[in-house]
């Protein structure tokens, strides 16, 4: 399948290249694959569309938590830079989520 937006297909080689070079340094997993980038956004994305009127910093503990997965070597976890919800708050960001539409 073709990349088919002109923004798409201008940053897929500038993403394939620091994904190359972070695991060719060893800071990246080597099984990840540069067309893994454009859904972990989407992931991230999915957490800020629900929560942005929750707790609008909410997204910084997920890709946190995302970019320690990615990192090769995880012999430690960092630091998270927000809080988890309480249930309250997750029960009124779950509220939010609406499926995309077919």
């Amino acid at each position: 399948m073709a990349i088919r937006t002109p923004a798409r297909r201008r940053i897929a080689p500038i993403v394939a290249r620091l994904v190359a070079r972070a695991q060719a340094q060893g800071a990246l997993r080597r099984d990840l694959r540069v067309t893994d980038m454009p859904l972990l956004q989407l992931m991230v994305g999915a957490i800020i569309d629900v929560s942005r009127d929750v707790e609008p910093e909410l997204w910084r503990r997920f890709l946190g938590l995302l970019l320690d997965g990615l990192r090769a070597d995880r012999d430690e976890a960092h630091p998270l830079p927000a809080d988890a919800l309480s249930l309250d708050q997750l029960a009124t960001a779950m509220a939010a989520w609406r499926p995309p539409r077919a």
